[in-house]
């Protein structure tokens, strides 16, 4: 939503500028000027006429730097900056904005670098970089706190709608409420921006599953927006009505569904026209219309697609058709959908759309009666739920509503009554005057005025207090709701972890029947088969001949010789010898370790990955633990149902040993880390130490790093090796999944 000022508020404050320094070269009448070109730029853009407003703007830049009015350029860049976050077009909002920071701090206006933070705050969080805009925002809202005005109303709602996209609820209703205290003090509010605030706040009540409160921000930001005349903004207030309205009076959301649709086509505006489309579509689901739900999603599926402006209200989109699709029985296009939205949504780290996915998912999943995916979409589904919101929340939000009611009403009384006695004292100045007692009318008057400023200090009291109130709250209750969460993810993980054991037995019984049941049905082809069985062992039989004469004939030779060598010495030299009876005693277990490993990868029951974490485990213990090096090892859940043939199963092995090896023997370590996951299409294997590293640049006589990277490239994978003196080492495999 790009910003609207009111340029007067500009002009007000220049006129009253001194204008005695020798250094100016303009006068009152030369920023009267200024501001009357910024006030037409700001005409022709609420107008949307914007190579008009930029002209404007740009005039106004170029009379300032002439007279070297500093604050007239400044602002000239402010009004800039606007326009171009009206055409997202956010590189030159941002340059623009950086400018007149610039200029702020040259001139010492911490006003103008106020503003200037705002804009760099609100491009970061047009771009959706969440983090950054709160950074940004938190520096302008401290000087806005002390200096309430409409730029702090803006910078507030603003605030609070970045919070809304990171899924924080609470900190969003605390900053949008902080919005509608400036607004409720202003005297000729911004109806335009008030109304946004209302009808964020009325979103978010929606997404608290408060409809009450929902309707009533929302009923108020369309009474406000049918007084300013805005038909765009009109039409998002009626969609956003329909679907408050859906579900609890389906009357009322069709009559708003209409209007909606009414005022988007007449704004001609694409996003309220996608607003429009997903409210009817929403509709039509709703009673039960599914191929006129579908039509209208697709319609709203193309617009977002093609605009490639909105990828979270995408993903949400995805969520539906996949849902549609689902009650047409079209399960391939509804697991599509889902998938699309999943992948988006993962993308975007959206916590809301990854719990809704996984809730449709569960739902789909059960409709096809296949109990296990579903069961597993809805453990999904519980874990982000429970992370983003929870009854705490939703009592903590209304006692800082309840908090903002009461502290209002209180600010009233104080200022009635201290606006009553200043009433009778001018009353009582009035009578003295009249009685010619100028005395008793000057200490009257000192006294109304200490009483103004008493009035004024009280205010300013009792609104530091609520912040810093309002503040410990806030904090207290996200400590709370973060120990309620890891209390549940402990009894999540405690549950799955007693369910482990009957879901792999089931999974085995599983492959046990179809085994069985594919024995039966391909009895009649059992010679093709015999045929491919053969020409598999032939291929078995060359790859063992293969690796056993790689990984042992070498051994074997070095052996023999270090034999040779060893009786040739044995009369001579006792150290020597005993020297070599050692190298082929550890040569002798290397080779006994690699007949182990051959003979393991080639055992068909090893293709599920759970063995090979078996084998991994064990070898880390043998290797790492037994030189007292601490190993940390995280294995994702979906890890031991995924398969890997035989040579994968050898060359991934051959990979993890050689990696471990090189930490056992040259890093120093005293902690490893050990990660295996399911990342997309890929499963990841990370080893990480905190050894002494090495110099990756190195050139050495050592084959392992080689061998490491040829055999990643024969599992059609990619590994990465780095290490940094005295920082430590890593490894990082990626090889796709069968």
């Amino acid at each position: 939503m790009p910003i609207k000022r009111n340029p007067h508020l500009f002009l007000l404050f220049f006129l009253i500028l001194p204008f005695c320094s020798s250094a100016q070269r303009y006068s009152i009448k030369d920023s009267t000027h200024v501001f009357a070109l910024l006030d037409a730029a700001e005409t022709m853009f609420s107008a949307g006429k914007n190579d008009s407003a930029i002209l404007f703007a740009q005039q106004a830049t170029q009379f300032a730097e002439a007279l070297n009015f500093k604050k007239g350029v400044a602002y000239s860049l402010i009004e800039k900056a606007d326009i171009h976050i009206g055409e997202e077009k956010l590189d030159k909002a941002e340059s623009l904005a950086k400018q007149s920071y610039d200029l702020g701090q040259q001139i010492k206006d911490s006003l103008i670098m106020a503003i200037a933070k705002m804009q760099m705050a609100q491009v970061k969080m047009y771009g959706r970089h969440y983090d950054d805009a709160i950074v940004l925002f938190e520096k302008c809202t401290n000087y806005f706190n002390r200096h309430p005005s409409k730029y702090a109303a803006l910078a507030f709602n603003d605030f609070g709608f970045t919070y809304g996209q990171i899924s924080n609820p609470q900190k969003q209703a605390a900053y949008l409420i902080k919005a509608l205290e400036v607004y409720d003090k202003m005297k000729k509010p911004d109806l335009q921006e008030l109304a946004i605030v209302l009808n964020n706040l009325s979103a978010l009540y929606y997404n608290l599953g408060d409809k009450k409160r929902a309707v009533d921000y929302g009923e108020k930001s369309i009474a406000l927006r049918k007084n300013i005349g805005n038909i765009s903004k009109l039409a998002l207030g009626y969609c956003n009505l329909s679907q408050i309205y859906l579900g609890t009076d389906d009357a009322k959301a069709k009559q708003y569904q209409l209007l909606g649709v009414k005022y988007a086509e007449e704004s001609k505006d694409e996003s309220m026209m996608i607003s429009a489309y997903i409210s009817s579509s929403q509709l039509a689901g709703n009673q039960k219309k599914y191929s006129e739900s579908l039509g209208y999603e697709k319609k709203a599926v193309s617009l977002l697609e093609k605009s490639g402006k909105n990828p979270a209200m995408l993903s949400k989109r995805y969520i539906s058709l996949g849902f549609s699709y689902g009650q047409l029985a079209d399960s391939i296009e509804a697991y599509r959908y889902f998938e699309k939205s999943l992948l988006l949504s993962t993308q975007l780290k959206d916590k809301s759309d990854l719990r809704d996915v996984y809730y449709y998912l569960t739902i789909f999943f059960k409709q096809y009666k296949n109990y296990y995916d579903a069961y597993e979409n809805y453990k999904k589904y519980i874990l982000y739920r429970d992370s983003i919101i929870n009854e705490n929340t939703r009592v903590s939000i209304a006692e800082i509503e309840t908090k903002y009611q009461s502290a209002k009403k209180d600010n009233e009384i104080t200022r009635l009554n201290a606006g009553q006695r200043i009433k009778e004292l001018q009353i009582e100045k009035q009578n003295a005057l009249i009685a010619g007692n100028k005395l008793e009318a000057q200490r009257k008057e000192k006294e109304i005025e200490l009483l103004s400023q008493a009035k004024e200090l009280q205010e300013l009291k009792i609104k530091q207090q609520d912040d810093q109130l309002e503040k410990q709250q806030l904090l207290a209750k996200n400590n709370t709701q973060q120990l309620q969460l890891a209390e549940k993810e402990k009894q999540l993980q405690r549950r799955q972890l007693k369910n482990s054991n009957n879901i792999r037995n089931f999974m085995l019984a599983g492959i046990g029947l179809l085994i069985l049941l594919s024995y039966f049905l391909f009895n009649r082809y059992q010679l093709k088969r015999k045929i491919r069985e053969q020409q598999a062992l032939l291929v078995i039989r060359t790859n063992i001949a293969r690796e056993l004469h790689d990984e042992v004939g070498s051994t074997l030779t070095s052996i023999k010789i270090l034999s040779e060598v060893s009786e040739k010495h044995l009369s001579k030299d006792q150290a020597k010898t005993s020297a070599f009876l050692q190298k082929i005693t550890e040569q002798s277990a290397m080779a006994q370790q690699g007949i182990s490993d051959i003979v393991w990868s080639v055992r068909p029951e090893n293709d599920k990955m759970e063995n090979m974490v078996i084998r991994m485990r064990e070898y880390i213990a043998h290797t790492l633990e037994s030189k007292n090096i601490h190993t940390h090892i995280d294995i994702d859940e979906s890890i031991p149902d995924q398969t890997l043939d035989m040579n994968q199963r050898r060359d991934f092995l051959m990979i993890f040993k050689e990696a471990v090896n090189n930490i056992a023997k040259y890093a120093c370590a005293t902690h490893v880390n050990v990660r295996l996951e399911k990342y997309g299409q890929f499963i990841n294997l990370l080893i990480a130490d905190d050894g002494k590293g090495f110099d990756t640049e190195k050139q050495t006589s050592s084959n392992g790093l080689k061998n490491m990277n040829a055999r990643a490239t024969a599992l059609n994978g990619r590994i990465s090796i780095t290490s940094e003196l005295n920082k430590g080492s890593s490894v990082n495999l990626y090889i796709p999944t069968t």
